[in-house]
Formats: C-alpha cells, structure tokens, sequence
C-alpha cells in the first residue's frame, strides 16, 4: 500500500487538528470527476460541517483552470476516513487504513522520531484528539447521569400536592420514557386535566426550560397503560 497524503496540524474551529489536502486525497483516490464539485460532493453527501470537519481556504490571486478563485478544502483525518470508506474502492479502503495507521502510530509511541517542528506538531495534536475524544466520551457518561438525577429531583418537585412532570414521574415509578414520547404523554395529560378540572402547574426543567407538571392521579391514569405490561 503505498499512499502520500501529508498529515498537517492545522485550526479547525477552536481546536488544532491534524488535517489532509482534499487535492491530495481526491489524487490517491483516482477520481475522475473535477476537484472542486467532487469536494462539494463529498461535504454534502457526509453531512459535513465547516470548522468542525473541515476548513474552506480561498486562494487569493489565483484562479482555477476555469477563471474562478482557486478554493482549497482541508479535512480533518477523521472526516477522511469517512471519505474513504464512502467511495467503496479498493484505493479508498487503503487511504482509509493509510490514516488509521498514522493514528495506530501515534498512539502506540511508535512513531518515527521526531526531526522537525512540524511533525512535532503533528504528533502532538494527534494525542491531544485522542485525548479530547475521551473526555468527550467522559462527559457523555457524566452528562447522562446528571440528567438522571435532575429527572428523580424533578420528580419530588410540588410534592405537597402530588405534582409531577411526565419524565419525574416515569423515572419516578422506574419506567423512564424518551422526550417525544413524554410530550405525547403531556397532551394527554393537559387534555385529561382540563377535563377533570385540575390544575396544571409549570416546573423549571434545566434541560427544557418551563414544562408542565400534572397531578398524580391523571399521570397514573394515562401513563398506566404503559408502564404496567
């Protein structure tokens, strides 16, 4: 496999990021269809996002073969190998393990040595990616057990007349429900209510901002169906 895509570090939003020259990886992909539509393509059809995935650099003062403003794309390694296994070639599953070796390399301190600042600079953003990935995945795990503890307090909210949100009290009884479905049961609720002529009451939720909370009674009749097979 031989590949030649040069890894650069370069700012992708708020972030240094290694990166790749879309001209770079358009040429060791062997695509025949010209750079610039086949780069708008590739951004389109991965749902990909600037200064998040990559960054869009205009050439000042030079021109394409077609008389435009020559346009360069930068992609993140990431967005790369996403590109790579999106083409379904054979040269695009090896530019995707070229890059995953890169990374193996890195991460495995077996790396050449370093002989420049600009590999050095490589190399450092690359473990520094590694390293955010992981907190990101470390606050996910936290994030979703903070939103369960506020879901079991919101529940306690207005005890004094037996009150509760639709997610409170589901989480509440051990049957916790997605937010779609909680807003469907809120209509239901908001209907039942009014019918029975009992109060809807508001709680500050931190996640929605201002949500309905329900009496007791008309929580267990709608959501009884539910949580009770």
């Amino acid at each position: 496999m031989t590949i030649n895509i040069a890894i650069n570090s370069r700012q992708v939003g708020d972030e240094l990021t290694p990166t790749i020259n879309g001209r770079e990886l358009h040429r060791e992909l062997g695509v025949g269809k010209d750079y610039t539509s086949w780069a708008k393509a590739q951004i389109k059809r991965a749902h990909f996002e600037e200064n998040r995935d990559f960054v869009k650099l205009t050439q000042k003062g030079e021109l394409s073969t077609t008389g435009q403003t020559l346009t360069e794309y930068h992609f993140t390694v990431e967005a790369g190998k996403h590109i790579g296994m999106l083409s379904g070639t054979t040269k695009g599953r090896e530019v995707r393990e070229y890059f995953l070796e890169c990374e193996r390399r890195v991460k495995s301190a077996t790396a050449p040595a370093v002989r420049d600042a600009r590999t050095a600079a490589l190399i450092d953003a690359l473990v520094r990616q590694d390293a955010l990935e992981q907190e990101q995945a470390r606050q996910a795990t936290e994030l979703a057990r903070l939103q369960e503890n506020v879901a079991v307090i919101e529940a306690r909210t207005q005890p004094e007349n037996k009150h509760f949100t639709v997610l409170g009290y589901s989480n509440l009884i051990g049957r916790p429900v997605d937010a779609r479905t909680a807003a469907n049961f809120g209509r239901k609720c908001a209907a039942l209510s009014r019918e029975k002529g009992l109060v809807i009451g508001d709680v500050r939720d931190p996640r929605f901002g201002t949500v309905h909370s329900y009496h007791e009674s008309v929580l267990q009749e709608v959501l009884a169906p539910t949580t009770t097979n």
